[in-house]
């Protein structure tokens, strides 16, 4: 490019990119520019700040929510141990309540009978009610071990027990698990079994007070049906 002035002609180079940058930075670099870009960082740094503290909150709060939760369960631990306490007191004041009534029951009608009532630790560490009755003077000429039915108890045998002590039999009686006077929820047996193994503890007992005594088993209604199972099993096992 020629331009002429002063006393002599005078050439200036110029490039086209310099034409376009500097107006470019010109524009970036401006206050208006500037201002935009301090407002938008501005913008960004106060995000981040909401999003930092919206994280710690997250945090607190799940840890708040898990000691609620380790709080609340430990809550419910206790309160179900409360009412397993409970139920076992009201459990144990039912036996004691049931055994008084169990002793109440008249044992004696006849005076050529001697009885008593004792207290046998089953097969799973409870306490079984039991009758005794045997002839005042002689000898026994055998035993005869009652097992009574379902929603039963011992005491019922009162009268027949007499009859056999007074043919010289000698008569025990036990009280299932839940009934009459033994440990247990109240008229509830877990399965027969468990009176079976209850009845071996006993017949053990007898035999080995009793030396050579022949012993028998009767068993009155669901009584009856024990007696069978424990016979087929003993049979079984042979």
């Amino acid at each position: 490019m020629e331009r002429g002035g002063g006393g002599g002609d005078e050439m200036m180079m110029t490039s086209g990119a310099t034409g376009r940058i500097v107006p470019v930075f010109r524009s970036v670099l401006s206050r208006r520019a500037l201002l935009r870009v301090a407002v938008a960082l501005h913008s960004l740094f106060l995000w981040l700040l909401l999003l930092a503290r919206g994280l710690r909150r997250h945090r607190a709060g799940t840890g708040a929510d898990a000691s609620a939760s380790e709080a609340g369960a430990g809550a419910g631990t206790w309160s179900a141990r409360r009412w397993r306490l409970r139920l076992q007191a009201a459990e144990e004041e039912d036996v004691r309540r049931r055994r008084a009534l169990a002793e109440e029951v008249p044992m004696e009608e006849d005076r050529g009978t001697r009885w008593a009532t004792f207290l046998v630790t089953g097969a799973r560490r409870n306490a079984l009610f039991c009758r005794l009755w045997a002839p005042a003077v002689d000898e026994m000429r055998g035993i005869l071990v009652i097992i009574h039915g379902l929603n039963e108890h011992s005491g019922r045998y009162v009268h027949f027990a007499e009859q056999l002590t007074a043919c010289g039999f000698g008569v025990y009686a036990m009280d299932w698990i839940g009934h009459g006077g033994s440990d247990g929820l109240h008229g509830y047996v877990p399965s027969l079994d468990y009176v079976i193994e209850d009845i071996e503890v006993l017949v053990d007992r007898i035999l080995m007070e009793n030396p050579g005594v022949p012993c028998f088993l009767l068993g009155h209604s669901t009584g009856g049906a024990v007696v069978l199972k424990r016979n087929g099993a003993k049979t079984l096992a042979k």
